[in-house]
């Protein structure tokens, strides 16, 4: 089968079936998705990937991540490439910046050069481009592991933190510690991790019978800039909330960045916790509470996983390995108000 008839079977014209191989160019959603279920049903590989599959493999493995800027995600880099040395891999490091059309020029690109296998932190769980891309890189014997955010309706294996528990424990740290206004700066409702914290604080208030009250819940993108616009919205209430749980270190960073600007005291005005320990304030003696997991090792373990489906070569199995969490109490959690 060639373009050609997938255009004729799809009723288009095969300029447009190449716009959506290729991801360029503007195609409505509805004929993408057509083209891209008839190319499913026929199996066809786009012919840059079997001329590379006719080629000697290569040694490459390609890591996609969301933010290098994320000290979560450095670490990370740093574990896949660890084990990928003891190995012999190359790592070739691909950063979509959680833009998602970025991501999907990325998949484009991975797609056209033969990578051995495929490391990555995809920018949205509900995302069927993406989705169908791995797939893709699956049907021809590219092996795919998720690490750390995982995707709707599929069995990629993956390595993964259990997001919900990890944010129902800390969360309850903030109310052991006699909170009943505690606050979230949640992740993006496209990101399984966000999504997963937002229920892990939410199941902890109703566990406890706190009220889950909206106006202390805002949403944030784990980035720094708009978990300050959201740490400072929290603080304009009339009834301020007298903890913050936030969803991710970056937020943390955010939120601290508006506290520290506004003379607002942590552990005195203010009580926070977050997801995601921060080296660089542990250096200066900063004491924030952590819900804390090892980047380095899901970087490692992802790396493991992607090495035992070279060796079994058994399709999609969808494993999975989790790495655990603890909780760190530093002092920020409790309040004197």
């Amino acid at each position: 089968m060639n373009i050609k008839e997938i255009a004729k079977l799809v009723g288009v014209s095969s300029a447009t079936v190449s716009r959506v191989l290729n991801n360029s160019g503007y195609v409505k959603a509805e004929t993408r998705e057509k083209v891209l279920q008839v190319i499913k049903e026929n199996n066809y590989i786009p012919s840059a990937i079997a001329r590379s599959l006719s080629n000697k493999e290569t040694n490459s493995i390609g890591a996609i991540i969301p933010d290098i800027q994320n000290e979560f995600f450095a670490k990370l880099i740093s574990g896949i490439t660890e084990s990928a040395d003891r190995h012999g891999y190359n790592m070739v490091l691909l950063n979509s910046n959680e833009d998602i059309n970025k991501e999907h020029e990325i998949l484009s690109m991975v797609e056209s050069q033969h990578f051995k296998g495929v490391i990555i932190t995809p920018v949205a769980y509900n995302d069927t481009i993406t989705k169908d891309f791995l797939l893709r890189f699956e049907n021809v014997g590219i092996p795919v592991v998720l690490v750390d955010r995982d995707i709707r309706s599929t069995s990629f294996a993956g390595v993964f933190v259990d997001n919900f528990k990890g944010a129902f424990d800390g969360v309850n740290e903030l109310i052991k510690a006699n909170h009943k206004r505690i606050a979230i700066i949640s992740g993006p409702e496209t990101s399984r991790p966000g999504k997963d914290r937002y229920r892990g604080y939410i199941a902890a208030l109703e566990e406890q019978g706190l009220d889950v009250d909206k106006k202390y819940i805002v949403h944030g993108d784990f980035k720094v800039d708009k978990a300050y616009e959201c740490t400072k919205e929290l603080l304009s209430l009339e009834q301020k909330p007298t903890a913050i749980f936030t969803s991710n270190n970056l937020t943390t960073m955010g939120c601290l960045k508006y506290l520290t600007e506004n003379n607002i005291k942590l552990g005195k005005d203010i009580s926070v916790l977050g997801f995601d320990d921060i080296d660089a304030l542990k250096m200066i003696g900063y004491n924030i509470s952590v819900v804390s997991r090892d980047a380095g090792l899901q970087g490692e373990e992802a790396m493991e996983l992607l090495q035992e489906r070279f060796i079994k070569r058994d399709g999609i199995d969808g494993k999975q390995v989790m790495v655990p969490y603890k909780i760190i109490l530093r002092g920020s959690e409790k309040c004197e108000k």
